[in-house]
């Protein structure tokens, strides 16, 4: 029995440093926050509402914003697969965006290295559901995704550009090679263990 627990334990360990995608991150420790002047926020559509798991809500800035953003602290150093941004927006608008990620909380030194959006504006077309995943060519560990929205709705009367916002931010990751063995070997130990006591 007690190597059963340890190897349950030691499963539980391996596996749980990696996050996968339509998991709410907010669960797994991580935390949104947002930027942008007059404010980042509009009524409940609040930051957290990106990493909880779910596309029925969303963070939306409202129109106006300049420099809208989206800060997400994973809580600790992952090695991370992908990023997928999720949205709905309104009809016949668009806005832009660039995703970076990194060690560093600081936004300006974030949108100093390069966007895994590949480098130029993205323009998603809006009215629809639509999600768009990136990958992270980077093999070292980052703690922090931001959803650095470019272009947004300017103010009353714009029709071209909407509000920033973002339904869910999903980061992917899958075990490493190594992991797979080591959860691989204690499942072994545990099925000798359970035929010996037979």
């Amino acid at each position: 029995m007690r190597i059963f627990v340890t190897a349950l334990m030691l499963a539980v360990a391996l596996t749980s440093s990696a996050f996968a995608g339509n998991v709410a991150l907010s669960g797994l420790g991580a935390s949104a926050t947002c930027g942008g002047t007059p404010s980042c926020t509009l009524t409940t559509f609040v930051p957290g509402n990106a990493i909880d798991g779910s596309l029925a809500t969303e963070w939306v800035a409202p129109g106006g914003t300049v420099g809208p953003y989206l800060l997400v602290n994973l809580g600790q150093l992952y090695t991370i697969d992908s990023v997928t941004i999720s949205g709905v927006g309104n009809a016949s608008e668009s806005i832009g965006f660039e995703v970076f990620v990194g060690t560093s909380s600081s936004v300006a030194t974030l949108e100093g290295g390069t966007p895994i959006t590949g480098g130029s504006q993205i323009i998603q077309a809006d009215g629809t559901a639509w999600n768009d995943t990136y990958s992270v060519s980077t093999a070292s560990p980052i703690q922090y995704i931001l959803y650095d929205v470019t272009t947004s709705n300017s103010g009353a009367g714009d029709t071209t550009h909407d509000d920033a916002f973002t339904t869910e931010i999903a980061a992917d990751a899958t075990p490493e090679p190594g992991t797979i063995g080591l959860i691989g070997s204690g499942l072994l130990a545990l099925g000798f263990t359970l035929r010996r006591k037979k």
